[in-house]
């Protein structure tokens, strides 16, 4: 049976705001609370990854008061995530007991959870309260905690490129198969109008991020995710899997034998999949 550990951060956000949120802190006086009495946001590691937090922080502050009781009156829902676990499960065809940890936190409302290892042994799935719940983002994130034991991906801040695309395509895919009848942008979007600007610079995106499959630095995944890549889009490796997994599902691929592709060898899977495909760049959609 899958065991399901709670982690819930919102106290401890909840703590830090109260602190905060009263006359004569300034800015820095705030952030400084932030790193002693909070310190955690959905950033890369690093240098880079504490200045996002510090600017989510600053972007987010006045839209907290607004949303407040929402956050003080909020509860885990421990019975819809096991319900989409044993769903994803199902679809990517894996049938052991996963152990892992679910954490629940309260972000700076840019939508943006995501998967990390927890312990030497466990996963941690971190969710964003903020918001409100959805099940696309749900559906999405377990994916991610699946496919991990589908792959034997490692769940490392640095991996492939190749690894980034398949893992997002596939979970972007999964979330609309799991929910369907929602418009594109619900399953990827982050922002207005981003994945209609992918669609329209798609003939540069693609093949701009071939010579990456193979490069997992530090600095090469935070330019594919959070970062501009070589098309000057941001998240432009979560636009390329989107495409990539379309088009596999298309040739009739199934979401299983996608995420049995483990990770050492899915940087060869890809460069494959473009080799057979003359013109894929722009012909990827079919």
């Amino acid at each position: 049976m899958d065991k399901v550990e709670v982690l819930n951060l919102v106290p401890k956000f909840l703590s830090f705001y109260n602190l905060a949120n009263n006359p004569g802190v300034d800015v820095e006086k705030r952030w400084a609370l932030w790193e002693e009495h909070y310190n955690f946001a959905a950033v890369p590691p690093g240098e880079e990854g504490r200045m996002i937090a510090r600017n989510l922080l600053g972007a987010a502050w006045e839209s907290y008061a607004n949303h407040l009781s929402f956050i003080e009156k909020w509860e885990p829902n421990l019975e819809i995530v096991r319900d989409f676990l044993s769903k994803v499960k199902a679809l990517l065809g894996y049938d052991q007991p996963i152990d892992f940890v679910v954490v629940y936190f309260v972000g700076g409302f840019e939508n943006n959870p995501f998967v990390a290892p927890f312990d030497v042994e466990r996963l941690a799935l971190c969710l964003p309260i903020e918001n409100g719940d959805s099940e696309i983002i749900l559906a999405h994130e377990l994916t991610h905690i699946v496919h991990a034991q589908t792959a034997n991906l490692t769940a490392e801040w640095e991996r492939t490129i190749a690894s980034t695309i398949l893992q997002e395509g596939l979970a972007t895919r999964v979330s609309q198969f799991l929910i369907p009848g929602h418009p594109d942008e619900l399953y990827i979007e982050h922002k207005k109008g981003w994945l209609q600007s992918c669609k329209e610079d798609r003939a540069e995106i693609i093949p701009g991020i071939f010579p990456f499959f193979d490069d997992s630095s530090s600095e090469a995944v935070t330019k594919f995710t959070f970062g501009n890549g070589t098309a000057n889009h941001d998240r432009e490796a979560y636009y390329v899997g989107w495409e990539l997994v379309h088009f596999l599902l298309a040739q009739g691929v199934t979401f299983k034998e996608m995420a049995s592709v483990q990770e050492k060898d899915i940087p060869g899977y890809l460069r494959d999949i473009f080799s057979k495909n003359v013109d894929v760049s722009l012909n990827l959609r079919v």
